[in-house]
């Protein structure tokens, strides 16, 4: 996964963590290892990036984890910070991180958009198993609480957070037959139903057009641009599109780093 908030690039091949700062040309490329749990339960997806939180240290990196049974891990640089079950959850869904509200928002097997506020998580009661979140549920200890919900009726495939700037941003859930853009208070935007089965999107910032515009690809073998609802591109490819991204970077740096990666997979 590459995020661009603090420069860093993170590989989770199973248990192993691989953390790439982008540096100039000529400069040394570091990266840390370290693994995760070899008694966790699997890994299912996961968030890297600079968390801004208020509690968290100047500088440093928060990486939350979720695993198959629901469960989210938050890790402060290679340190384990504490780990969170979220009400209700059955299965793991698509997770991103919101830093203008400091929020964790997914999607439950409820077909709910959730929001989580950080500080909730991290003051709420430890649960390391999740029996104990039913104890949280009988008054026990302090229980985690949704900040919005919003019910889309649909299981969700992805989640992306795009802003432009502090002051706004959007929240894009990509359904089975519909795509989603909500605001960061759970609000809707707008939504378009889709055509066919999607298989991945990507929003992203149009700077020159001051707009968002959305690459979603599906199962026909196409790949279509949106800005907000109105379909500007269109493209057919040879297979179907698993992931797609817009990136600007040097080329022979990219190799570099690529090589370094692919040594360990």
């Amino acid at each position: 996964m590459y995020t661009d908030i603090n420069n860093l690039i993170a590989l989770l091949v199973c248990n192993l963590k691989f953390k790439l700062p982008i540096l100039s040309l000529g400069e040394e490329i570091n990266y840390d290892i370290f693994v995760v749990d070899n008694d966790a339960d699997i890994i299912f997806i996961k968030i890297v990036g600079h968390l801004i939180s208020s509690n968290s240290s100047l500088g440093r990196d928060l990486i939350c984890i979720q695993s198959m049974d629901g469960m989210l891990m938050v890790f402060e640089q290679e340190s384990y910070a504490f780990g969170r079950f979220l009400p209700g959850s059955l299965l793991p869904g698509p997770l991103a991180y919101s830093s203008r509200t400091d929020s964790f928002i997914t999607v439950s097997s409820c077909r709910q958009v959730e929001s989580y506020k950080y500080q909730v998580l991290a003051f709420a009661t430890d649960a390391d198993k999740r029996q104990e979140t039913e104890q949280q549920k009988l008054g026990s200890g302090k229980r985690l609480v949704v900040d919005w919900t919003l019910n889309i009726g649909e299981q969700a495939l992805d989640i992306c957070i795009v802003s432009f700037n502090q002051s706004a941003s959007s929240v894009f859930v990509l359904g089975e037959r519909n795509f989603f853009c909500l605001k960061d208070n759970g609000q809707i935007r707008f939504m378009k139903k889709l055509d066919c089965s999607p298989s991945c999107f990507l929003p992203y910032c149009s700077v020159s057009e001051g707009t968002t515009n959305t690459l979603i690809g599906n199962h026909n073998n196409m790949l279509h641009i949106y800005q907000d609802v109105t379909l500007k591109w269109a493209t057919q490819l040879p297979h179907t599109p698993v992931a797609v991204r817009v990136g600007c970077f040097q080329f022979s740096l990219w190799l570099n780093i690529l090589h370094k990666i692919c040594k360990y997979s």
